[in-house]
């Protein structure tokens, strides 16, 4: 199930709430980039709680998937972040308790930057929250890379059994294209399992793994994946999936590995 927690936490949603300004907030966060946002804009003075995939000091309430509802009564929260549809029961679940939630959704790159606004909103730091996405894009405007890799097909690993990848309308599928990279699922949207034979066919010449469940060689030694041009070429890389796969602010840390990693062996 882990493969799953991994692909759909990637996936957000959002919901308009009350007002909470007015209110002594106490939130818990199911969602591990919502996380990280909430500790960047110095609001984890209001994070009275956080699920095992976190990995602040903070009370942990369970699996993103399972959450204890009984320490998530116990803690008394003003709101819960949650991710959708992963989080559908849950939310269900929390509504039957009178429990507010919320859910962010970003697709892009620019709806990452619209989360850290809204979640600075609902924080009361929204002038932190505007210097933060400022910050962001002038460091995107700072790593604008040549053509060099213009036309590259890559293929975005996921996870493995069953092959996972992300489509258009992901901010993967963004950051892809901020490097001048293709996308082979590019025609297909959202996240979904795609078979073997569909990746040899389409012949990616970059694949970068996101995840940590193979090696390059377990890759490598895959039935008929001789035949594609990244295992050619030995353009195949592993990168961690807490910087790579989270819609929050270090996707940007992300786009510094990829450029120097693929653009200092030109393509």
């Amino acid at each position: 199930m882990f493969f799953r927690v991994l692909v759909l936490f990637l996936i957000f949603g959002c919901e308009s709430v009350n007002d909470l300004k007015s209110q002594n907030l106490r939130i818990i966060s199911l969602v591990p980039s919502a996380t990280d946002i909430i500790y960047l804009l110095n609001g984890d003075d209001v994070l009275v709680g956080i699920s095992n995939q976190d990995y602040y000091k903070k009370e942990k309430v369970g699996d993103m998937i399972n959450p204890d509802y009984e320490k998530i009564i116990k803690l008394k929260p003003s709101l819960v972040i949650l991710t959708m549809p992963l989080h559908r029961k849950v939310a269900q679940e929390l509504s039957k308790l009178n429990i507010d939630t919320i859910s962010i959704s970003p697709e892009s790159i620019e709806d990452i930057f619209n989360s850290i606004l809204k979640l600075g909103k609902i924080l009361n730091k929204e002038d932190r929250a505007k210097f933060v996405v400022d910050s962001l894009k002038s460091i995107l405007d700072s790593l604008k890379v040549d053509k060099t890799l213009s036309g590259n097909k890559v293929f975005y690993e996921i996870w493995d059994n069953p092959l996972w990848t992300a489509g258009n309308k992901t901010f993967i599928n963004d950051i892809l294209k901020f490097l001048n990279l293709e996308n082979i699922f590019s025609d297909k949207e959202g996240y979904f399992s795609v078979l073997e034979e569909e990746v040899i066919k389409r012949n990616p010449d970059i694949i970068i793994i996101a995840h940590s469940n193979v090696k390059i060689e377990d890759v490598k030694n895959r039935k008929f994946w001789n035949n594609i041009n990244a295992i050619k070429n030995n353009q195949v890389y592993i990168v961690d999936e807490n910087l790579f796969n989270k819609p929050g602010p270090n996707f940007v840390s992300a786009i510094k590995f990829l450029k120097s990693t693929l653009y200092s062996k030109g393509g």
